[in-house]
């Protein structure tokens, strides 16, 4: 009978667990879809500069420090999940993005004359290691929160420039991005 009551607990943790999590990414990725219908498409969301900023200081532990410091319960409470949405928001548009230039990359192989399939493979390959990183990271910023994950989302954004530009794989000297 314990064991039976121990396995129930366990199981209901993990769905509870996992509906949280796909709550707040869906929430996530809600809001990215009704910001790119907002901007006309939203077709790229990169804005170099601002972008990293973005990145820089939505992964920080700085503002938190400084919040909990001089800030009451309830505002440190407010701050954490406002940049937990925000986390994950970053996350889902990085998503978009990538999806975006692997299909205008299907797209533009698709008419090619010299494609190479070890290229192809390597293509597909950080693509995979994009998605499980994008996912990853997803999870550790429901479970623990941003701070502290600034290196994983800047290596995730470095895969993400690296498969944007072919050139930068060793592929010819066609962008995907344009």
């Amino acid at each position: 009978m314990m064991d039976y009551l121990l396995v129930a607990t366990a199981v209901a943790g993990i769905v509870l667990f996992v509906a949280f999590f796909l709550r707040s990414t869906r929430d996530a990725y809600e809001e990215n879809r009704e910001l790119a219908t907002s901007e006309g498409g939203g077709g790229d969301f990169s804005h170099g500069r601002a972008d990293a900023a973005a990145l820089k200081g939505i992964f920080s532990s700085e503002d938190r420090q400084f919040i909990s410091e001089e800030g009451d319960k309830q505002a440190s409470k407010i701050f954490r999940r406002e940049r937990r949405r925000l986390a994950l928001r970053w996350i889902e548009r990085q998503k978009y993005q990538s999806v975006s230039i692997m299909r205008r990359h299907r797209e533009a192989s698709g008419r090619a004359a010299d494609l190479q399939p070890a290229r192809e493979v390597n293509l597909f390959l950080r693509y995979c290691q994009l998605k499980c990183m994008f996912e990853l990271l997803a999870l550790l910023v429901w479970l623990v929160g941003p701070e502290g994950l600034r290196g994983l989302a800047e290596r995730a954004d470095v895969v993400l420039h690296g498969i944007e530009n072919v050139k930068a794989l060793g592929g010819s000297n066609r962008s995907i991005s344009a």
